[in-house]
């Protein structure tokens, strides 16, 4: 069994300071707040004097680093403005490089088409010369369209180039051999005409009288002006005199003005051709922009 308690335990005690009031704050509570402050005052110094300690480096003040930044700032502002200045040196050089090719791409075009214009212009002459004679000329002007495929003038004269056609001076010697026939033909008497004209008509066939200085008028006039322009080499102008003539004067100039036809249908062309191969020429031996 166990042993009750002392009464005199039990009582109330009887001092006074027994039951006064107790302090809140003991020395052990001010003693734990002091190791508090301590330990934050602590780490504040930690964290401050961190990158001292990690990287072997002194804290600097604003100002301080302030200072410090600058001549780092033109370290690394020196290098980015080297760089701008080589990509701009680098893009005129790129832009100058460009305009070169340019130029050098125009000049090369430029050769390109004064070498295809004296190649027409050398095929032009060779068909000129070739058409000038009296013969076809159906081989040069062959070689003429291998160089200038799409020439209309070359298309018209594939016709006249099977049979050719005379000289301007072959053709002026033949109209004055055929003067006198024409000029009496031009005095053909109509189917009306009188006794006396008939017969004025048969005697000039025997005995032909007309002027030759292309002065009156009339169809001898125009016989002899037609005469002095072939001679000078103007069939086309004799030609046009002579169509003036009456109708028994062009039926005997018709073998000579078909032939006169065909060579001045051919100069025609030809003259034409020499004009678009100057032309050609001329553009380009302009100098390039």
């Amino acid at each position: 069994m166990t042993a009750l308690p002392d009464p005199a335990d039990l009582a109330p005690s009887r001092d006074p300071a027994d039951y006064g009031r107790r302090s809140l704050f003991s020395a052990s509570f001010w003693a734990m707040i002091a190791l508090c402050v301590l330990c934050v005052l602590a780490g504040a110094a930690v964290v401050y004097m961190h990158p001292a300690f990690v990287f072997g480096r002194p804290v600097l003040t604003a100002p301080q680093a302030a200072a410090a930044s600058g001549p780092a700032a033109e370290q690394q502002t020196a290098p980015a403005g080297a760089a701008s200045s080589a990509l701009a040196a680098a893009s005129d050089a790129s832009a100058g490089v460009s305009a070169l090719s340019d130029r050098v791409a125009r000049v090369e075009a430029g050769q390109a088409r004064l070498s295809d214009a004296a190649a027409v212009a050398l095929a032009t002459a060779a068909l000129s010369d070739a058409a000038a004679q009296p013969r076809p000329f159906e081989g040069a002007l062959a070689a003429f369209e291998r160089v200038l495929p799409a020439s209309a003038d070359a298309y018209a004269l594939r016709p006249l180039a099977a049979q050719g056609a005379p000289t301007r001076a072959a053709l002026a010697a033949e109209l004055s051999q055929l003067s006198g026939d024409i000029a009496v033909a031009a005095r053909a008497p109509g189917p009306d005409a009188g006794i006396l004209a008939q017969a004025g008509y048969l005697i000039s066939r025997v005995v032909s009288v007309r002027r030759v200085d292309g002065g009156g008028t009339g169809a001898d006039a125009s016989l002899a002006k037609a005469l002095l322009l072939a001679a000078d080499g103007d069939v086309e102008g004799a030609a046009a005199l002579l169509d003036t003539l009456p109708t028994a004067a062009r039926d005997r100039l018709a073998p000579w003005r078909l032939r006169a036809g065909r060579r001045i249908e051919i100069d025609r062309h030809l003259a034409n051709l020499r004009t678009q191969a100057l032309a050609g020429l001329t553009q380009s031996r302009r100098p390039p922009a």
